[in-house]
């Protein structure tokens, strides 16, 4: 009896032990135990640089012709105000892991710099600067006639997500991250929504379009903002379906190429070859010269070298917050008196001030009045505490140059 219980129990003991190295997979190129070290004090800043040794990925193939800005380097501020205090822009960027400050005005490129051991050719991480390229191709989809209307449901051009909290919601609802999904965006809870994501697809090997089926609807669909990454999982959805392309290779199409993005991108997707579905929330991996191109094509309100690649209106749109509860200030998204449009961020007080914005501290900055770009990424743990005071540090570059160009 006795030589049964223990061979029992060491059956048991096997079978929790291959359990476990079946969700580990340590013998596996892209594992749990590699990806868990991603924010590792001593390995994320070279982790943010080469997010394709962490997770799979598809490449996104530079332009023919690529687009380079001039560049006229120029002295921007090295000193701001900020909280009753002057300090100083280098302390700044060291205090927040600065890998790369990117400032072009007027097609020029003022000032460049690169920290950490970057370089002009380094390819930084998205994080949530993704959500702004995956918006401006529902846009792109919009101009070319793919989309009739935001207003109709995503699920008549996305039928994979007939069934899902989706089903019946319009398209512009999951623009303005709108959905009334129910959805945990907390970073700093390991059992929050945006954090089991990551084991549900590469621990227990889920797929993204199975995913986008878990969750639940916690309110009305357009009733109250609510940031959710999954949102924009479910319009990278809408994109393959209606192109019936891989998202990368959309992007290649329809924004890598036009726009004449000069370097080789990767797009990272939750398994490796052809039915690999890409992050669309985030994990897009480009150089600061090519996100800031992004940038320019909203300057240009759309148009790019005399082409048409956004409907009319639509930069306005996307840039302006269309409620009430999308103010700055107003949501209940506890980073920052921001607002938010079509999956980009207004700063309290806004003049034609709008940027894209990424955890841990990755932005692309536009003021169109001045004719601005500035692209940051770094890898900085207390980004939602620097948030504030890095829009204030992109104003204060900007009133900077508005003095230099008034004392000409």
């Amino acid at each position: 009896m006795r030589r049964r219980l223990l061979a029992a129990l060491g059956l048991i003991g096997l079978a929790g032990v291959l359990a476990l190295l079946g969700l580990l997979r340590p013998w596996a190129t892209y594992n749990p135990i590699k990806l868990n070290t991603m924010f590792a004090e001593d390995q994320r800043v070279a982790h943010f640089r080469a997010m394709e040794g962490l997770m799979p990925y598809r490449v996104v193939d530079a332009a023919d012709r690529p687009f380079q800005f001039d560049a006229a380097p120029a002295a921007i501020v090295d000193q701001y105000s900020y909280a009753g205090e002057t300090r100083r822009l280098d302390d700044f960027l060291t205090r927040v892991d600065a890998t790369g400050l990117l400032v072009i005005q007027d097609d020029r490129i003022v000032h460049e710099q690169y920290r950490l051991g970057a370089s002009e050719t380094t390819r930084h991480t998205s994080w949530s600067v993704a959500k702004s390229f995956v918006a401006t191709l529902v846009g792109v989809a919009l101009r070319e006639g793919r989309i009739a209307s935001l207003d109709d449901p995503i699920d008549r051009y996305a039928p994979s997500l007939t069934g899902s909290v989706y089903e019946g919601v319009p398209i512009r609802h999951v623009l303005e991250m709108s959905s009334g999904i129910d959805f945990d965006e907390t970073y700093n809870s390991r059992r929050s929504d945006i954090q089991m994501l990551f084991v549900k697809l590469f621990a227990f090997r889920q797929r993204l379009t199975a995913v986008l089926h878990d969750y639940d609807r916690a309110r009305p669909s357009g009733s109250h903002f609510h940031y959710a990454s999954i949102e924009t999982q479910a319009l990278g959805q809408l994109l393959s379906e209606l192109y019936d392309q891989p998202l990368s290779k959309l992007l290649e199409d329809k924004l890598w190429q036009p726009l004449g993005m000069a370097g080789q991108a990767y797009w990272n997707t939750d398994r490796m070859g052809e039915q690999g579905m890409e992050l669309a929330f985030c994990c897009l991996n480009a150089q600061l010269r090519d996100y800031a191109k992004l940038g320019r094509l909203y300057l240009q309100q759309g148009q790019w070298q005399g082409r048409a690649l956004l409907p009319d209106g639509w930069v306005p749109m996307a840039t302006t917050p269309p409620r009430q509860d999308m103010q700055p200030g107003q949501s209940d998204y506890a980073y920052g008196p921001r607002g938010y449009g079509l999956h980009w961020w207004i700063p309290a007080d806004a003049q034609r001030e709008y940027f894209a914005a990424g955890v841990w501290g990755q932005y692309i900055y536009v003021s169109e009045p001045d004719r601005l770009i500035i692209v940051r990424s770094s890898v900085d743990p207390e980004y939602r505490a620097n948030m504030d005071e890095s829009i204030v540090v992109f104003r204060a570059i900007r009133d900077g140059l508005r003095a230099a160009a008034t004392a000409d």
